[in-house]
C-alpha cells in the first residue's frame, strides 16, 4: 500500500468528520447538518497531534495536506463558533 496515500486518507478522514462537527457537510447517516462544537474541536487537536508527531517524517505533500487541513477546520470553527484555541468552557467565573 502507498506510503502517502494511506496518511492522507487519515488526514482526509479527519477532514470529513471536521466538517460534519462544524455543519459544514451532512452527516453521512442521517443526512442532515448538524453541529457539535466538543467534537469539531476535538478533531482539530487530533490532527495538530497528528502533525506535532509526524514533524520531520512526513513529505512535502503530506505535510502541505496537513496543515491545509487544520488551517481549514480551524478557519471554519471560528467562522461557527469563534476561536478554537479557546478552553473548551470558560466555566462560571464570579
Amino acid at each position: 500500500m502507498n506510503d502517502v496515500l494511506t496518511f492522507i486518507t487519515i488526514v482526509q478522514i479527519y477532514q470529513v468528520e471536521g466538517m460534519v462537527a462544524l455543519g459544514k457537510m451532512k452527516h453521512p447517516v442521517t443526512n442532515e447538518l448538524m453541529k457539535n462544537q466538543d467534537h469539531a474541536r476535538y478533531v482539530i487537536d487530533m490532527l495538530a497531534i497528528l502533525k506535532e508527531k509526524t514533524t520531520g517524517n512526513l513529505n512535502i505533500d503530506e505535510a502541505r495536506i496537513l496543515e491545509q487541513t487544520i488551517s481549514t477546520l480551524k478557519l471554519n470553527f471560528v467562522d461557527e463558533f469563534g476561536n478554537p484555541d479557546a478552553p473548551a468552557s470558560a466555566g462560571n467565573l464570579a
